[in-house]
Formats: C-alpha cells, structure tokens, sequence
C-alpha cells in the first residue's frame, strides 16, 4: 500500500474532533497505547486524554474515530507499536506510523446523556422487564451471580457460585447498599474500581452502567455525590487499567458508548433491541453494564415509592 494515499475517517466523536483542532500541526500529539484487533488505542503526549481508532463495527464511544476502510486500518496496525508518536500534520490530518489520515469530512458523533430526552418516567415494569432479560441472556463474569444474589432474595439458596470473584463482587454489591444508606456512594465505589478480569473489569463496567443511568434519571443523592468526582477519579488512578479510567472519567463527564445511550433514552419500549445491543459489548462487559442499570434503577423506584407516599426518602 503507497503510504503517502489518504485514509479516510468516517466518524469522529465531536468532543476528539475539538481536541485535535487544539492541537499544534506539525508536532506530535501522542503515542500508540494499544493494539488491537479492531481497535488502536492512543495517549496523548500529557497523559491526560485517551483516543481511539477503531474499525465502523466497533460501537461509537467517547474519543473514538471510526474507519470502513479496513484494509487501510490492518496496514496502518502492522505499522505500529506501543510508545510510537502519532503527529497532527495538517488541517484534520493525521500521519498514524507511515500513514495518513483524512477527518476533514468525517460525520461527527455528538451525543452524550444531556442530549437525551428530557423529563424521563421510571416505572415498575420497565424495572421487571430489565431484570429479566439480564437473567435469561446475561453472561457471568461472577458479577451476574452476585446480582443475581442481591436481586432475587429467594433464589440465594440455590446460588453455589464457584467464580473467584462472586465473593467479592456480592460484598462490594452490599457494601453499596449501605452506602447509599450512609450517603457515602463516591467512597464506597472507590473500593470498588477494578475489581474483576479485563480491559474493562466487570465492576467497572457495572459502575459505568449504574452513573450512568443516575445521572440521566436525576438522582438527587447522586447530584451532589458527583460533585466528588475530581476526587474520586485520584483515588482510582492506578487502581485499574487506562482504558477503564477514562471509560469512567468520560462517564462522568455525561459520555457513554452509544447502545447505553440508546437504552436509557429508550427503557420503556416494547422492544428488547436496546437491551441486546448493549449486551453484545464484550464477552461480559455489556452484562455487567445492565446489572448497573438494574441496580441504580432499583434505587430509583424505591426513591420514587416513597415520594409518592409522601415519605421523606432517606437518600
């Protein structure tokens, strides 16, 4: 393949276009983090933002660029190594190892949880509905047994999990329950961050699901626990790997991959699309995902329950 050809970019998330713009052409703006099969993860120069190029199947999320070109994309991953600077050469133009490439007319991806429909209802049924489809079709990283545990109180005697992790993820599920109690979410989740297997480790996945869907909903004790933010994400650094941090600092931040978007926005549909979609993130990453839903969900219709008993609730 000649190296001096233009790659194109076919999608960009709005809030990397507006990085790269603030970059100084001609110099580098990062280095090469990670390789992948579909994806090439990069880290900028300060160590501060994550960014990723990734091949059009991969879901659209935070600081990623999408290409159809896989051809061009399996040359330029051959090319590439962990440390290896990439440069801004020209106006949207970026020179990846030997070669370039073009998101000057790239689709812009602007979507975030503020972009969402507003005024959202929380219903009973659409709780139910969640709850089964997680325990019908999720995939056990040991975090669906301990939901599972938490969730369905008369199914704990027939729950014999010889997962390494179900322990510690059903201590860290009741540990949560008390802190919600306590008004001390942020610290207790710290605790929680990395725990589990992978790229993203099942807790962490859980966690983006259960902000997430907290902050989309309004949760009043969420609202003023997130303002710890800057705090918490010191406490976790270093605590899990790179790509998970930022997956988290960006959930925070209201930016989350497009399926989890598309579920919030669209809980109370008849159709378990949204559910699906999310659940084919990972091998267990999507699953875990939804137990985060399901759990913050969970505490929003108890919230509820009791604002419409004309009970003070206590969180």
């Amino acid at each position: 393949m000649n190296n001096t050809s233009v790659h194109q970019i076919d999608c960009l998330d709005f809030h990397l276009v507006k990085w790269l713009d603030n970059g100084k052409i001609g110099e580098s703006i990062g280095t090469v983090h990670s390789v992948f099969d579909k994806v090439i993860n990069f880290i900028s120069i300060d160590g501060l933002t994550l960014f990723t190029l990734a091949l059009s199947e991969v879901i659209q999320s935070p600081k990623m660029m999408r290409t159809c070109d896989s051809k061009s994309f399996s040359y330029t991953k051959s090319s590439l190594y962990p440390s290896k600077e990439i440069y801004l050469i020209s106006y949207r133009l970026l020179k990846i190892g030997p070669f370039l490439w073009d998101f000057s007319e790239a689709k812009i991806w602007e979507r975030d949880l503020t972009s969402l429909s507003s005024n959202p209802k929380v219903t009973n049924n659409q709780l139910e509905k969640l709850n089964d489809f997680i325990y019908t079709n999720g995939a056990d990283s040991g975090l669906l047994t301990a939901w599972t545990y938490d969730t369905y109180p008369d199914l704990r005697d027939s729950i014999n999990s010889k997962n390494l992790y179900f322990p510690s993820f059903l201590q860290s599920l009741q540990s949560l329950n008390q802190a919600i109690r306590k008004k001390k979410i942020m610290e207790s989740t710290c605790n929680m961050a990395g725990l589990g297997m992978g790229l993203t480790p099942s807790m962490d996945d859980f966690l983006t699901g259960l902000f997430a869907t907290w902050d989309y909903f309004d949760f009043p004790l969420f609202r003023i626990e997130k303002k710890k933010k800057v705090y918490w994400l010191q406490k976790i650094k270093g605590k899990t790997t790179d790509i998970s941090y930022f997956m988290l600092e960006h959930c925070l931040n209201g930016y989350v991959n497009d399926p989890l978007l598309e579920l919030l926005e669209n809980l109370g549909s008849e159709s378990t699309h949204g559910l699906e979609e999310v659940l084919k993130i990972g091998s267990t990453s999507g699953t875990d995902m939804l137990t985060g839903v399901s759990f913050a969900y969970q505490k929003l219709i108890y919230h509820q329950r009791r604002q419409n008993n004309g009970v003070k609730s206590d969180y």
